[in-house]
């Protein structure tokens, strides 16, 4: 063989090379420009100075820093962050002095697709004061002031075993539905097994799960703060969802949802129920409202002329059953009604 042959051989037969990408943000003077990046582990993120004074990348939701990534953007050129190995699935970040004009990003990581994936069913929040959080790849729930204030949450791995990071404060249990028992969660990380079902729950409590999600299968992210409020997942994978704050207990509830995409969610509503941005049914009655990209908030009262109820249908609702349909008989009558009470009980462990 010569020794051209020699080489040509040799490139043939070697390993292909991965090159990292390189992916420019420009920082305007109120917006990052693109605001959503989807980079993969390994690839270098770079945000370039264009206009205003001064900008950083500040990571965390609602202007609020949660310590994973800080980097100043100087005026005279850039800043770059090379994406770790084990960066979670979704970074979001702002610029700390611009947040409040709207100046936020998101940077969407692209995991091993053999990865597995964790769905959450079952959401039970008992009336009390919390704040909800759930997004592609996290998800977080604080409890405040009532000493019987407590939540369940049930999720189920698929498509293979999955690392939880749990960050936990107060009295968080971890239970194993195939071992039927339950034992305390503190802040660390957990191999949750494939197939299997878990419930996280607690009372007075704090918790934050991460995990490397494949993706949000509903494009969707939520955040909740409610104030005597119960929130109840009406169907075993959690497609069905309900909030209710009982008449005359001064219940109140404001969710902001934001779409990455333009969808359409179906939702039914019982009197004080409101949005400023969407479209929402008329009172007993059911539709498929229009949620826009972007970030909608909904409000839910409970006060003297009755109480407030919102039904929301957050994946496939099972073939296509509207979410008050909760016993999925295909008739909406008192029996749904019946189902849905049964389950607005204590949720204390």
């Amino acid at each position: 063989m010569n020794k051209l042959n020699t080489i040509l051989f040799t490139l043939l037969c070697a390993p292909a090379i991965s090159f990292a990408e390189t992916h420019v943000v420009e920082a305007h003077s109120m917006t990052f420009e693109p605001n959503v990046v989807t980079v993969q582990p390994g690839d270098v993120i770079r945000w370039e100075y264009v206009t205003g004074y001064p900008h950083d990348v500040t990571s965390g939701t609602k202007c609020s820093h949660d310590l994973y990534l800080y980097l100043d953007i100087p005026t005279s050129g850039y800043v770059e962050w090379t994406v770790p190995e084990d960066a979670p699935s979704e970074i979001p970040y702002f610029c700390e002095l611009h947040c409040g004009g709207g100046m936020t990003g998101v940077i969407n990581v692209e995991g091993d697709s053999e990865a597995g994936r964790m769905s959450i069913g079952i959401i039970d929040i008992s009336s009390c004061e919390f704040e909800y959080y759930e997004g592609e790849g996290s998800a977080s729930v604080t409890l405040v002031g009532w000493e019987d204030s407590s939540f369940a949450w049930g999720v189920e791995i698929e498509d293979g075993d999955i690392e939880v990071t749990v960050d936990s404060l107060g009295s968080v249990y971890l239970h194993n539905a195939s071992a039927g028992e339950s034992s305390p969660c503190p802040t660390g990380t957990y191999t949750l097994l494939d197939g299997q079902k878990y419930m996280f729950h607690g009372y007075n409590s704090y918790l934050n799960l991460t995990w490397p999600e494949q993706g949000d299968e509903e494009g969707m992210g939520m955040f909740i703060y409610g104030f005597n409020i119960s929130i109840h997942s009406s169907s075993s994978d959690g497609d069905n969802v309900s909030f209710r704050a009982p008449g005359g207990a001064g219940g109140y509830m404001f969710m902001e949802l934001t779409a990455e995409e333009d969808m359409q969610v179906p939702m039914a509503v019982i009197a004080n129920v409101t949005s400023d941005s969407l479209i929402l049914p008329a009172s007993g009655e059911e539709a498929d409202v229009d949620v826009p990209i972007g970030t909608h908030t909904i409000y839910l009262n409970g006060d003297g002329t009755g109480m407030g109820m919102l039904l929301m249908q957050m994946g496939d609702g099972g073939g296509g059953s509207m979410p008050e349909d909760v016993n999925g008989d295909c008739v909406v009558d008192v029996s749904d009604l019946l189902q849905v009470i049964g389950v607005w009980g204590s949720t204390c462990p």
